[in-house]
């Protein structure tokens, strides 16, 4: 598996309890916030952080998925 760097900016108190779990179980604090952003989420998660408010219709959720499966179609065709 290829691994990107990255650089991100936590609370002091995420990241302390983010290296206190990673104490307890003895791995790496980079293995631990893997785990939290790959964990297994519900098949209408999107739909759940995209519930059509006043300025988040239906309709521009429609719009959203056929954008996002058309940009997840050209990205195949790269070799990233």
């Amino acid at each position: 598996m290829n691994y990107v760097v990255t650089n991100i900016r936590l609370p002091e108190e995420d990241y302390l309890r983010l290296k206190g779990e990673a104490a307890k179980k003895r791995i790496s604090l980079a293995a631990i916030i893997r785990g939290k952003i790959t964990e297994k989420r519900p098949d209408d998660y999107e739909k759940i952080l995209l519930t059509p408010t006043d300025w988040f219709t239906e309709r521009d959720y429609k719009d959203y998925k056929i954008r996002r499966s058309g940009l997840k179609k050209r990205t195949k065709t790269y070799d990233w």
